[in-house]
């Protein structure tokens, strides 16, 4: 080959290449950063505050340990938020004494936590109705009738109260064929998030108890496919205590709220709003879940980053498999979106441990992102 026909051929094969990387980068996604439940938290101001939102005491007939009993054993495990859930009941506020005589009054600004009204909305097991954890409820027993739409609908007229759905692996399973819409299926689910705002109904409980119920953050996963990034739903995380044992069903599955005032329930209210809290598991009571320090997000480069401690690997999901199981996406610290495809992620903190049985999680809840040519569609 002469020295004219290489330089040819070699020009050619630039212009081809060239040709080739603009078709390729214009066909790749161009990924921008929508939602984040972190965006107002000042990480060296706030107060990671542990709290149980699902609890119950002796009021709920399956339950047993009075309600100043029950207090005082959260108070004892550095728990500064604790909502007593009793079953179709409002233990709330928490001068007890006026339900029985062998109640004690608890004062929670002495004991420097912050007390929530809460009731989970349960019914006789005949009906089949799935339960909700209702906060900053005024419902108590006898105020709304047995129905789950009339649960949600009485939730949603009043004034200032959350809900979120309890234990979904207790009504759900992911290896079960559904019928599209059918009861309980992920579409029945995504059904209610698409009804309610997020004012009234916030998320889905994926961890209760010791992680009785380990597909749940696989229903979570199907949910966000569909509702992020424009309708965020967080997960939470509960003991669902019932003063059974002592030992093994009390302190495994919490959550940290980021508060700079840990006594003030406005404040908290909006935490469960903006999502700007994190949940956590530990196999054994008083175990050290992995902590996050700070989540750093830098939308020029598009990178999430997590500072933390106490773990030895981050694991990042977005979707299910074909096995509907939650589909890992990526490992390590930071999370590259650029060029990310799936419409949202959240991350997994774990601690392994020495042994088998030392291991703990937290989870972040979900970041949203679009594709920023839909973004410049919408905008012209």
């Amino acid at each position: 080959m002469d020295k004219k026909t290489f330089t040819a051929l070699s020009g050619m094969l630039l212009l081809f290449s060239a040709v080739l990387f603009v078709l390729v980068g214009c066909s790749r996604t161009d990924t921008v950063l929508v939602f984040d439940p972190y965006a107002d938290v000042d990480w060296e101001e706030v107060h990671h505050v542990k709290g149980n939102l699902h609890t119950h005491t002796s009021r709920s007939p399956c339950a047993v340990g009075k309600p100043h009993e029950i207090v005082d054993l959260y108070h004892g495990l550095d728990y500064g938020i604790l909502a007593l859930t009793d079953h179709d009941l409002l233990t709330y506020p928490w001068d007890f004494s006026r339900f029985s005589d062998s109640f004690e009054d608890r004062d929670p600004d002495e004991l420097g936590m912050l007390a929530i009204a809460g009731n989970e909305l349960t019914g006789p097991r005949v009906f089949d109705l799935h339960d909700m954890v209702a906060l900053f409820t005024g419902l108590d027993g006898g105020d709304y009738e047995m129905d789950f739409d009339i649960w949600m609908e009485t939730v949603h007229e009043e004034e200032g109260s959350l809900t979120f759905f309890a234990h979904p692996g207790r009504y759900w399973t992911y290896y079960f064929t559904y019928e599209e819409g059918e009861e309980f299926s992920p579409e029945w689910f995504i059904s209610y998030f698409e009804e309610y705002p997020l004012e009234t109904l916030v998320g889905i409980e994926v961890l209760n108890r010791r992680n009785r119920y380990p597909h749940d953050r696989a229903l979570w996963d199907r949910i966000l496919m569909d509702m992020m990034p424009a309708r965020p739903v967080y997960g939470f995380a509960n003991d669902d205590f019932h003063g059974d044992s002592l030992e093994d069903y009390i302190g495994h599955s919490f959550g940290y709220y980021l508060m700079k005032d840990p006594l003030d329930e406005t404040e908290f209210r909006n935490v469960l709003l903006e999502g700007a809290f994190y949940i956590s598991y530990t196999r054994t009571t008083g175990d050290k879940a992995p902590h996050i320090q700070e989540i750093v997000v830098d939308t020029e480069e598009r990178f999430i980053e997590i500072k933390g401690e106490h773990y030895d690997e981050i694991h990042w999901f977005s979707g299910v498999s074909e096995d509907n199981l939650s589909k890992k996406v990526a490992t390590g610290e930071r999370f590259d979106y650029g060029r990310f495809e799936g419409n949202y992620v959240r991350a997994k903190l774990i601690f392994e441990g020495d042994d088998e049985h030392d291991v703990s999680w937290t989870l972040t809840q979900p970041f949203g992102f679009r594709d920023r040519s839909e973004l410049n569609e919408e905008s012209d």
